[in-house]
């Protein structure tokens, strides 16, 4: 019997290690993702007006968690005309993507590196890119920046005019800033 008292609290072990986790709820007038691209007649950003961060830390104010996603139809460049013809180029209908934060690694001032899946066009691909997470008043703030070649995701480099082209390596930069919110349901 003496036994079975001492495994009870085992059993609630994980109960306690999710429940001491916590929501970062972003704020989406702090925050911004960017895309910088290089065209053989301009070049131009493209930013993303619109798209969903669901991300957690632990008890410490660490992020654990992280999976943002968006959809392709968000991502303006300033002029629709280009919008429309990169949603074709990446296969018309409604493309998203998604980036699932692997391993944040980080030193105590915030300097480090964070890799995870990027999945978009039905390919997935690890990109590894280096961060800064700060805290501004109660705030935490994550800034990164990654440069991707998009045919890693099988795209062709798009052409338009047989001259025209948009350069296959684009650089996305972004910085997320929230606040931590209500712990997570126990899973």
């Amino acid at each position: 019997m003496k036994s079975l008292r001492a495994l009870v609290p085992l059993l609630f072990l994980p109960l306690a290690l999710f429940a001491a986790e916590r929501n970062l709820k972003i704020d989406p007038a702090r925050s911004y993702v960017d895309v910088d691209v290089k065209s053989t007649i301009d070049n131009f950003t493209a930013h993303l007006d619109a798209y969903a961060l669901r991300a957690t830390v632990d008890d410490k104010g660490r992020i654990k968690t992280a999976t943002l996603t968006f959809k392709f139809d968000d991502l303006k460049t300033g002029k629709p005309e280009r919008d429309k013809k990169m949603l074709e180029w990446l296969g018309g209908d409604e493309p998203a993507g998604k980036f699932e934060l692997g391993i944040l690694a980080l030193t105590p001032d915030g300097q480090g590196q964070a890799n995870g899946n990027l999945v978009f066009h039905g390919v997935t691909d690890l990109i590894e890119f280096p961060v800064n997470v700060s805290k501004v008043a109660d705030s935490a703030v994550i800034k990164g920046e990654v440069t991707i070649d998009y045919r890693t995701w099988k795209l062709k480099v798009f052409r338009t005019l047989g001259v025209l082209k948009v350069d296959p390596f684009v650089t996305i930069r972004f910085k997320f800033t929230g606040d931590v919110i209500e712990a997570v349901a126990a899973k």
